[in-house]
């Protein structure tokens, strides 16, 4: 808990000597989208490291009735924001739409910039254009959508990050291999309920007790990630005709952000952004 002290005393600190607003987010990689997208912004960036700290920390200036700050942060596929939204009305909170900045970049239009990049300019003819290549890769990341709500709810505790999802696409199909990628997801947990119901939550046989959505209506609701390592195996094949180790997710990640500055400066998200800056003190 020392750590999750830390981060709002330092806030309150610096702002005994800076009366700039004060913006909260996770990573250092939010903070650099954030200072190129919203360069005219005169803000100062605290990066927590996690959303617990993120957030632990803007529970702690709320309740310290501390007013000059907004606290910037991903949804994911629990209820941690929408929980800490309906406890702390008043709390200063922007999170990222849809499930978290990578997947609101996407959504947004960003990737559809990487698509006519390093995609090959007749394969996306023949498949109908950059939309239909988003929209098939968006169906190729349903199930582990799901997946992830699931085991949210039954707290199987899977480790998503260690499977790559590049690994388990059948790139002449290009689907998801569900099987294969269900047994990886199975093995990095000794709390999960095995392949068979992995698949059948994949499959849609078996359903969450709730769907995750955002409030501000971007559809589909996915993780950022995912879709990046769909679309690395797409773009060595399916749309493309890269080479794995020069279109890996990481790398097509750090792009999107590059991007996504544009498309997240002249968008609603972005606008809203600015108002609340601006006006907080």
């Amino acid at each position: 808990m020392k750590d999750l002290d830390n981060l709002a005393d330092r806030v309150r600190l610096h702002r005994q000597g800076d009366p700039r607003n004060v913006v909260i987010v996770e990573g250092v990689s939010d903070k650099r989208i954030l200072q190129r997208a919203f360069s005219e912004s005169d803000v100062v960036y605290f990066p927590a490291g996690s959303r617990p700290v993120a957030l632990e920390a803007a529970k702690k200036l709320s309740l310290w009735s501390q007013k000059y700050f907004i606290c910037v942060v991903d949804r994911d596929f629990d209820d941690e924001v929408s929980n800490v939204s309906q406890a702390n009305e008043k709390m200063p909170l922007h999170p990222y739409d849809n499930a978290d900045l990578e997947g609101m970049l996407t959504v947004a239009g960003a990737a559809g910039d990487l698509v006519s990049e390093f995609g090959s300019v007749d394969k996306i003819k023949n498949l109908g254009g950059v939309q239909q290549v988003l929209q098939r890769t968006y169906s190729v990341i349903e199930p582990v959508s799901r997946l992830r709500r699931a085991n949210y709810e039954n707290n199987w505790g899977l480790a998503f990050d260690r499977v790559e999802i590049s690994s388990k696409i059948d790139r002449k199909k290009f689907a998801l291999k569900l099987q294969p990628y269900c047994a990886a997801l199975d093995s990095t947990s000794d709390q999960s309920p095995g392949q068979a119901v992995l698949l059948e939550y994949a499959n849609g046989v078996k359903e969450a007790r709730s769907v995750p959505k955002c409030p501000r209506g971007t559809a589909p609701y996915f993780r950022g990630r995912d879709f990046l390592g769909a679309l690395s195996a797409a773009l060595c094949g399916y749309c493309g005709s890269k080479r794995p180790q020069s279109v890996e997710p990481e790398h097509l990640a750090s792009i999107l952000r590059l991007a996504g500055s544009a498309h997240l400066a002249r968008g609603d998200w972005g606008e809203e952004f600015m108002q609340r800056t601006s006006v907080i003190h």
